[in-house]
């Protein structure tokens, strides 16, 4: 088979994520002032009260749920806010919660950085006739996630966003994986996916029966004696079409045999 659609991780591995707390910062200004609006108070604590509720909600989860290897379900990222009002006292209802959730979790959008030659190294797939795609997780939505890909001119390149936050299930979970590959229209051996994980990207892809591709160009993570290993290791998106190369003809040659 001839490798046809090439999907990729975002954070870390299309773009870096840079420090932007004054988004985060008014986001959450912008939530107290909803919420006074919409309860009719004007005893809510202050936004940062908000801010740090959520931020203890998040740090708690993240030594098990969000570093877990594990298959893991993804509830909805109003679950997080929610835990976060109620740890001050404020229950809201589900309408509520989810009009101010979104904002939250996209404030990142300012802070992407990609690196040089990155969105010309996926146009230049895409113009070989790869179609390419996305598979992220994350706590944004996917209306979030389009626009940050919007934002550096990848948009019209996906023909597939796949975002954990609105599937129910987080990477290693080979569901994501397929709904990808079934909308790009590509069989696992026909796909090749790149991401920075060995655990999350390269367990996950594999699992998926696709051919999978670690990428070090913004995080040089250990993958040593991590079972199973990458199919090859890159240094930048750039080097994808000899890679592409290498893996056509291993399966061209596996085949003759």
């Amino acid at each position: 088979m001839t490798i046809r659609a090439v999907i990729f991780d975002l954070g870390h591995t299309i773009w870096d994520i840079g420090s932007h707390p004054e988004a985060l910062d008014a986001a959450y200004v912008a939530m107290r002032a909803t919420l006074a609006e919409q309860l009719r108070r004007d005893d809510l604590p202050e936004a940062k009260a908000f801010q740090r509720a959520v931020r203890d909600v998040l740090f708690e989860a993240s030594e098990t749920y969000f570093t877990s290897g594990a298959e893991v379900e993804q509830p909805p990222s109003t679950l997080w806010i929610d835990r976060g009002c109620r740890a001050l006292g404020i229950e809201l209802d589900a309408a509520l919660l989810r009009e101010i959730t979104p904002p939250l979790f996209a404030t990142e959008i300012n802070g992407l950085i990609c690196g040089e030659g990155t969105v010309e190294a996926l146009a230049s797939l895409a113009t070989d006739g790869y179609r390419l795609g996305c598979v992220t997780n994350t706590l944004a939505g996917t209306a979030a996630i389009r626009a940050m890909l919007r934002k550096h001119d990848l948009a019209d390149l996906m023909g597939s966003v796949v975002v954990s936050a609105d599937e129910g299930w987080r990477k290693p979970h080979r569901s994501l994986f397929e709904k990808a590959m079934r909308e790009l229209a590509a069989a696992p051996r026909e796909s090749v996916f790149v991401g920075d994980s060995p655990v999350h990207d390269i367990g996950g892809a594999k699992a998926a029966g696709m051919f999978a591709v670690l990428t070090r160009q913004y995080a040089a993570r250990p993958y040593e004696g991590i079972d199973p290993q990458p199919d090859a290791v890159i240094d930048h998106v750039r080097e994808l079409p000899r890679v592409i190369a290498m893996l056509d003809a291993e399966a061209d040659a596996g085949q003759a045999r």
